[in-house]
């Protein structure tokens, strides 16, 4: 104790000499000021006329490992389809079923489901709906107070939202029990490949079940993830012989959409990477909890997920209002170290966490776009091209950068990131300006194509790559009756995967035995500052199949989620380069019209 005592001036005298001269090394306010944005470009607004429904079909969850709660007893979707006038679902031309990316939910189709409906319609070439899926174990999410929320007005109450998950606060008599843990869900071990492949498949016969009407007019994709997930689920067998096709799922539908992933990438992505004594310890170890039940991205957890969702929220709702959510919540041990190693200049600024976060102002709008942009996310599957900050100092952000390999951190963006740097003076943080949001359109325009600093010397971004509405992107994280994100992605669906087509495959219940005769037409689309997309990748699954048509488009300037979200409404400034190709491949290759079902 006397050691303890008689060390603490000492530990005084560093914390002093650390605040005095470390800080203001690491701190000191500066640099270039981005310049003035342009005028907005005129919008063409597509008419919406879709209506959008979750669906959900009874279908018990395995239960060889603990009893999952009732709600995931239900395979659930999202469902895009035309308004009519008597409000009766109409004959279409295509259905598109998409399956969400890594750690993805169905609102990763928010915006295009909505899109390609309205934009078919207002063609006049025909109909689609969009089916977008949530895998099971989005069926763990609490999203009670997220729907209160957004049930409070015309805009959501994000206040409400953040009482409920962060501040203890009830919602209709309900509080908040907690994010889950491991501990939580032994369950979990068992939604992997199999759990998705067959619950796709259901949702197909289950909705059209006419097989001839399948192969007519649906298109099975994904995004990201999905697109492994769409080439497994063409050359699965869903009755376990593989001498009968009818059966296969290449044979239940008219095309394949693959949305910026891979398909046979690398490794990690590839559908035989693991002996079987290997695989099957794994499983053991996850039902037993010894190995992770979770499969997240370093320290993306579900806190992370949900704070996403609240800060889209904000940003549509109050987007100019300076944002105090940060100060205004406890953060995790682990979400802090998420938000320091996203909003760190460099390695003593991580280090010394000066200047915090919550030194920064920011409006709401623009907070968003300080964690997703593709200037300021350094993690890739993450990153969305939605304009810039300004309003004060902007420098170049070196942080995880380089380090990235060393740190274990895969996917990072290495370069060319960017950090606000004026919280005020180091004695007096937090005093500094408010940064404010210049969206995709209003960075440059064919006359002044790049957006530089107040001097005209430094280029921050171009037109060129700026593609998404900030507000388009702050809807798809919360809007409707599901969400964007999936809180709880279960490590068997990935351990699963890289089982699917070893030659132990069957005897674990992984049925994709027909790869090579998928011979349905493919549509591929890739962003080149993307995470994943690399053309020998699409070529080396295009060899391994049988079709004869695979299309593959490039989307300049395009990021991960862009993909997705690119605005269509500015065709003026940018059209979009997605939703028109692949309506077109859906309506020329569709020998329709259908008319789905309901669920039973």
């Amino acid at each position: 104790m006397k050691r303890f005592l008689a060390s603490r001036p000492s530990v005084c005298v560093f914390s002093l000499c650390l605040f005095v001269f470390v800080l203001p090394a690491c701190y000191n306010p500066g640099g270039p000021i981005p310049g003035d944005p342009v005028p907005p470009a005129p919008r063409e607004p597509v008419p919406q006329r879709v209506v959008v429904e979750e669906e959900s079909i009874y279908s018990p969850a395995p239960r060889d490992n603990g009893v999952p709660p009732p709600e995931c007893d239900f395979i659930r979707f999202v469902r895009y389809r035309p308004e009519t006038d008597s409000g009766v679902p109409k004959p279409v031309d295509a259905v598109f079923l998409l399956m969400p990316g890594y750690m993805g939910g169905a609102n990763e189709f928010e915006y295009m489901g909505r899109m390609l409906v309205s934009m078919a319609e207002a063609s006049g070439r025909g109909s689609v709906e969009v089916w977008a899926v949530d895998r099971r174990p989005n069926c763990l999410e609490d999203l009670t107070g997220m729907n209160a929320a957004e049930e409070a007005g015309e805009l959501p109450d994000p206040d409400v939202a953040v009482g409920y998950y962060f501040l203890g606060a009830p919602v209709g008599g309900q509080r908040f029990q907690g994010f889950l843990q491991e501990r939580d869900v032994p369950f979990l071990s068992e939604f992997g490949l199999r759990l998705i492949m067959e619950d796709v498949y259901t949702i197909l016969t289950t909705m059209i079940p006419d097989p001839e009407d399948r192969r007519r007019a649906v298109f099975v994709g994904g995004h990201s993830l999905g697109t492994p997930l769409t080439g497994l689920f063409a050359g699965w067998d869903f009755d376990g012989d593989p001498e009968t096709l009818d059966d296969a799922g290449f044979r239940n539908c008219a095309g394949l959409v693959l949305l910026d992933g891979p398909v046979f990438y690398d490794d990690l992505m590839r559908f035989n990477n693991i002996e079987e004594s290997a695989y099957r310890q794994r499983v053991a170890e996850i039902r037993a909890g010894t190995a992770p039940r979770f499969d997240f991205f370093t320290g993306v957890t579900p806190d992370a997920m949900a704070l996403l969702e609240i800060m889209g929220m904000y940003a549509a709702a109050r987007p100019d209002e300076e944002s105090t959510l940060l100060r205004d919540i406890p953060l995790s041990a682990d979400l802090s170290l998420l938000v320091k190693m996203l909003h760190s200049r460099d390695v003593l600024h991580f280090a010394t966490g000066f200047p915090p976060i919550t030194a920064f102002r920011y409006t709401n709008e623009a907070l968003l776009g300080a964690f997703m942009d593709d200037k300021f996310m350094p993690v890739k599957m993450l990153q969305v091209s939605v304009g810039f900050l300004r309003g004060g100092p902007v420098v170049t952000k070196e942080f995880p950068g380089r380090m990235a390999d060393q740190l274990g951190l895969g996917g990072i963006d290495q370069d060319y990131l960017f950090i606000p740097w004026d919280v005020g003076p180091y004695w007096a943080p937090g005093t500094g300006p408010v940064y404010s949001w210049v969206n995709f359109d209003e960075v440059g325009n064919a006359d002044r194509p790049e957006y530089k600093d107040q001097n005209g010397v430094y280029t921050y971004t171009t037109m060129e790559e700026e593609v998404s509405d900030i507000q388009d992107f702050a809807r798809i994280l919360y809007r409707g009756p599901s969400n964007f994100t999936e809180w709880y992605f279960s490590s068997r669906l990935r351990l699963d995967m890289g089982a699917a087509a070893a030659p132990f495959n069957a005897a674990v219940g992984l049925t994709f035995f027909h790869n090579s005769r998928v011979d349905v037409p493919v549509i591929a689309f890739g962003a080149p500052h993307g995470d994943v997309p690399e053309i020998s990748g699409w070529d080396e699954y295009r060899d391994s199949i049988a079709t004869n048509e695979f299309t593959a488009i490039m989307c300049p300037g395009y990021n991960h989620l862009d993909i997705n979200v690119a605005a269509v409404d500015r065709p003026s400034h940018r059209e979009n380069e997605v939703f028109e190709p692949l309506l077109d491949f859906a309506l020329r290759h569709s020998g329709g019209p259908v008319l789905p079902g309901e669920p039973e």
